[in-house]
């Protein structure tokens, strides 16, 4: 077995990987089942597109792909950063989603209980809430 053949091979099994890595992330992007999921999914999309580019530059020892890996990382990491801010900014206004976990211990937002009277507040005191239902911006 020559040197250029072991690499064939090798550059071989490496898409072959690949192949089954990108086809993997896009059935969990496409069932989900949460919105936090489906980014992530797409970010791994990101970076098996980015190693089979990676690869066809090795295989065929041509460097005119390296600017679209420059790009693909800017935005693979830009677009998990705004997935995440719009993430927490959802869960800060409160705003109820099937994506939320029930395992959180959070109660929910006053409706139906007695308006916050007798909660607990950070240091122990009861009543309700500064910033909740009164004009205090937070």
């Amino acid at each position: 077995m020559t040197a250029a053949t072991a690499h064939e091979v090798v550059a071989t099994v490496i898409a072959g990987l690949l192949l089954a890595a990108g086809l993997m992330v896009t059935l969990r992007m496409v069932l989900g089942p949460s919105t936090l999921d489906r980014a992530v999914a797409l970010d791994a999309l990101v970076a098996v597109v980015m190693a089979g580019i990676g690869l066809q530059t090795a295989v065929r020892g041509n460097a005119f792909y390296l600017p679209v890996l420059l790009v693909l990382s800017f935005l693979g990491f830009t677009g998990s950063v705004g997935v995440a801010r719009f993430m927490a900014l959802r869960d800060e206004a409160g705003t109820g989603d099937v994506d939320e976990s029930q395992d959180t211990g959070e109660e929910g937002n006053g409706e139906g209980d007695n308006g916050g009277a007798g909660e607990a507040g950070p240091a122990g005191e009861t009543g309700p809430r500064p910033g909740r239902g009164s004009g205090d911006p937070r």
